[in-house]
């Protein structure tokens, strides 16, 4: 029997923020606590055990970029990143809002 065919399913989110390489890091440091992190100063990568997150900070936004395996764990990341996000910038005002790749 053949394996079926996984497909990953993919959402972006771009954060207007005043100093988005900062807050980048931050999240990237706040993660490294529990999952794999690589990073550079304008990007970082998010291992998570069945999920990728990609952060790349430009000059006045931080697009985020989450691949997961299922559905699910797409949402699920979509959560824990915007949630995370927002502790990490408490003092900055600004909405996360994902949209799903074609």
């Amino acid at each position: 029997m053949e394996e079926p065919i996984r497909t990953k399913t993919t959402a972006t989110a771009i954060v207007i923020l005043p100093t988005p390489a900062r807050y980048m890091s931050r999240l990237a440091k706040h993660f490294e606590h529990r999952v794999s992190v690589e990073r550079t100063e304008t990007s970082a990568r998010i291992i998570f055990p069945d999920g990728l997150c990609t952060l790349d900070a430009g000059d006045k936004a931080l697009t985020l970029r989450i691949e997961a395996n299922a559905s699910d764990a797409l949402a699920r990341y979509e959560e824990v990143v915007a949630r995370h996000l927002k502790q990490v910038a408490s003092q900055e005002s600004f909405e996360v809002i994902w949209t799903p790749a074609a």
